[in-house]
């Protein structure tokens, strides 16, 4: 084994096989070169964080290091893999009307149906 003896093997996780190496979840195999690996410099200003950025973008501050005009995008795609799964099926996307357009039973995924009481009024 290339692990370590004695170290058991995480329940979940991904493992990434690379021409030097692998990595299994936040360790790199072999030890040795886990041992050998330094962090890399800091290249962002950090500010305090996701939630003390977010706050400070919504009061008209600084924009925040995760900013919603690519964030947004971003989570509808991997959103999108998610229901495409869900219907064993490619689905073609209308993004400016956020509809399914193959695949009529499946936008019933792209909005919650609330039961009485917890509606949002939005």
């Amino acid at each position: 084994s290339e692990l370590k003896s004695g170290r058991d093997l995480p329940q979940e996780g991904v493992l990434y096989i690379g021409d030097k190496g692998k990595m299994l979840r936040t360790r790199i195999i072999p030890e040795s070169k886990m041992k050998a690996y330094t962090q890399p410099p800091k290249t962002l200003q950090r500010r305090g964080g996701t939630w003390s950025e977010w706050f400070e973008a919504m009061r008209g501050g600084q924009s925040a290091a995760c900013r919603f005009n690519w964030a947004g995008p971003l989570t509808e795609i991997v959103l999108l893999g998610n229901i495409a799964i869900r219907a064993s099926k490619r689905i073609n996307w209308d993004g400016e009307n956020m509809r399914i357009t193959n695949d009529r039973d499946a936008n019933k995924y792209i909005k919650e149906a609330y039961h009485n009481g917890w509606s949002l009024d939005v």
